[in-house]
């Protein structure tokens, strides 16, 4: 009985002894960083690809743009279209009513 009991005490000295090492490993710093650093990679890798997609699809609108402006003939900006001129002679405005440019805001109050 007492060299069992002997037996039972080494045992759990021995577990104690030894269990920490295997069941509280942590990884080493360095191998920490290294991980991070494939992350890092990773994450890098994915901004590129996806910069990439962005800038295609720009050059994709520029020739779709450009194939519309050759298919009119001429080489205007759709701003430059933009030539009017509105009588807001009796309208509500604010600054002088003599300046060479007014601005309108149209809204609508639905």
């Amino acid at each position: 009985m007492r060299k069992s009991q002997c037996l039972i005490r080494g045992g759990l000295i021995a577990l104690m002894l030894f269990a920490p090492h295997v069941g509280l490993a942590q990884p080493s710093i360095d191998e920490l960083n290294r991980l991070r650093f494939e992350l890092l990679q990773k994450d890098i890798e994915s901004l590129k690809a996806g910069q990439k997609a962005i800038i295609d699809e720009l050059q994709e609108m520029k020739k779709l743009l450009s194939s519309r402006g050759e298919a009119r003939g001429d080489d205007r900006s759709p701003i430059r279209d933009i030539n009017t001129t509105l009588s807001v002679a009796d309208a509500f405005s604010k600054g002088d009513k003599k300046a060479t440019l007014t601005l309108v805001e149209f809204t609508d109050y639905q």
